[in-house]
């Protein structure tokens, strides 16, 4: 059975550490799971200004697969693709792209807030208390819309729309007026070109996460806000970059959930002969209030918003650091490159009960951390060793670069090369994704 907060809290407790993780993008994961210190195509989701640096480009997934275990004989499992796509119109004369408008979309894009989502909440009925399952997002649209001074500066605006209304998808649509969940979220980024050799990205915007609640409206109920910065800095020395960033994040997912985070780090990213390396450590302070959360007997996560016979509440303090690298090289051709990357968490937690919830039947106040102990008390953690999953320790790959136009990246299962190929049941590749340049 999964704790409360590793099903819905892990998320929570590493958003800030592995939010590229979160990012549909194979080369990302199989090189390091973080694109906080390179630019990459992705990063339009972190900074909405990025869009100006791919003008006329689409992108898209074939989907990945959270549960990468299987056993022999099991039914096939699909994943959920997208697509989208950047087109730039040019506003100047014929020799300078600059200035120009920007406008990029992306379709059924699951954004990383959805892992906040439980699986099921009680809410309260005219025919009493009643269990409902938190549905599925099928909007799920990215919208974009930037652009760029002559001097190359870039300004854009983001948003994302995911919810679900009345029917649960994941049960073939079956319609319940009581299920509802919705993210939205809206950023504006800017992207200043300091000089020749610096590059200086902010990014800052406002969401909402809601589900269960009869405040339905875009503009009801607890916003959530965030801002990020960092800065391309070239170093001829190095071939390379030297890129610091920062930043800091209050999330409120419905009414049962707080989570603060605070982070910085530096990183340097080094061109070689025929590949790619980069190399970050991040420092940051995590705080994750949860009250109102359970686990059924089945394993799902169940948010009690009656105010009634809450399982209990804690606050978790988390501080630690990460260690991250990534590398990419050309090998046999010029066309087929090989990636592998890694990241450490050392953190340590401490959690502590909050005050007037969560009473047991002695009146003692419950406090989950995890799953690890029922009373406050401290903790050291990691993400996971090797099991598959999206923020585990280390990532591999491969990729197709046709002509610098279409390109195809790939993770492989990490223990791949350790499988008996005769016994099945189990998956080779986790993710594909696609880009081509026009």
């Amino acid at each position: 059975m999964h704790s409360v907060r590793t099903k819905i809290l892990s998320a929570a407790v590493l958003a800030g550490l592995v939010s590229a993780a979160f990012a549909t993008d194979a080369r990302i994961e199989a090189m390091g799971k973080s694109s906080k210190f390179i630019m990459d195509d992705i990063s339009i989701f972190d900074n909405p200004a990025n869009i100006g640096i791919y003008p006329n480009y689409l992108v898209g997934e074939l989907g990945t697969i959270q549960d990468r275990n299987f056993g022999a004989g099991s039914a096939n499992v699909d994943p959920s693709p997208w697509f989208g796509g950047i087109f730039s119109l040019p506003l100047g004369g014929e020799d300078s792209r600059d200035p120009r408008l920007s406008i990029a979309g992306a379709f059924n894009r699951v954004d990383s807030w959805s892992r906040l989502l439980p699986d099921k909440v009680i809410l309260s009925t005219s025919q009493g208390d009643s269990l409902v399952p938190v549905p599925d997002l099928t909007t799920n649209f990215d919208g974009f819309l930037g652009g760029s001074t002559p001097g190359g500066n870039l300004y854009a605006a983001h948003i994302y729309i995911g919810m679900q209304d009345g029917a649960i998808p994941q049960q073939d649509y079956e319609t319940n007026s009581l299920a509802f969940a919705s993210i939205f979220k809206f950023d504006l980024g800017v992207n200043w070109q300091m000089g020749e050799d610096v590059d200086w990205e902010v990014s800052g915007g406002l969401g909402r996460v809601a589900y269960g609640e009869s405040d339905k409206g875009i503009f009801d109920g607890d916003y959530s806000w965030w801002a990020k910065s960092r800065l391309f800095s070239t170093i001829e020395a190095l071939n390379g970059e030297l890129v610091p960033e920062a930043e800091i994040y209050n999330v409120q997912a419905g009414n049962g959930l707080t989570d603060f985070h605070v982070g910085a780090g530096l990183g340097v990213n080094v061109a070689m002969d025929r590949g790619f390396f980069w190399l970050g450590i991040e420092g940051f302070r995590h705080s994750t209030e949860t009250e109102g959360f359970s686990v059924a007997d089945d394993g799902s996560v169940v948010y009690d918003a009656t105010a009634k016979n809450l399982s209990g509440s804690d606050v978790a303090t988390t501080t630690g650091g990460v260690l991250s690298f990534g590398i990419e090289r050309n090998v046999f051709w010029d066309w087929f490159v090989v990636r592998v990357g890694g990241r450490k968490v050392i953190a340590y937690v401490d959690c502590d009960e909050a005050d007037g919830y969560g009473k047991d039947a002695e009146g003692n106040a419950l406090a989950y951390c995890g799953g690890k102990m029922k009373a406050e008390g401290n903790y050291w953690e990691t993400n996971p060793v090797g099991d598959g999953s999206l923020e585990d320790h280390i990532g591999w790959g491969w990729g197709i670069n046709v002509e610098e136009k279409l390109k195809i990246d790939v993770v492989m299962a990490e223990d791949f090369l350790y499988r008996n190929p005769f016994q099945g049941g189990r998956l080779w590749i986790s993710r594909v994704s696609a880009s081509y340049s026009f």
